[in-house]
């Protein structure tokens, strides 16, 4: 269990072909811990811890393909606006996947 700071709520629309659409209102927060997160497979298909210099190089480059298009314009954001309070928090495993 970790501590949560709120940062903002954005909403979005996306439209998936003929297959179906989100439209969602999301909140986002920030943490750190020493635990292992607990992933629930059914909504989330991978993870990695990643040092936000990384994460911001890998969105700015050929990686950029492997990201949501909701996530690389809320991580534009969270980079432009909340830098300090995301470096603050930075993991001491950031630097490798897992």
């Amino acid at each position: 269990m970790c501590a949560l700071e709120f940062l903002y709520k954005f909403q979005y629309h996306a439209q998936f072909d003929d297959d179906g659409a989100e439209h969602e209102l999301c909140s986002v927060f920030i943490g750190c811990s020493d635990e292992t997160p607990r992933i629930n497979r059914e909504e989330i298909h991978d993870w990695r811890w990643i040092a936000p210099e990384i994460l911001q190089a890998e969105m700015s480059g050929a990686d950029r393909a492997k990201y949501t298009p909701w996530f690389m314009l809320e991580w534009a954001r969270i980079w432009r606006d909340h830098r300090p309070a995301v470096a603050a928090l930075q993991h001491p495993g950031a630097t490798r996947s897992r």
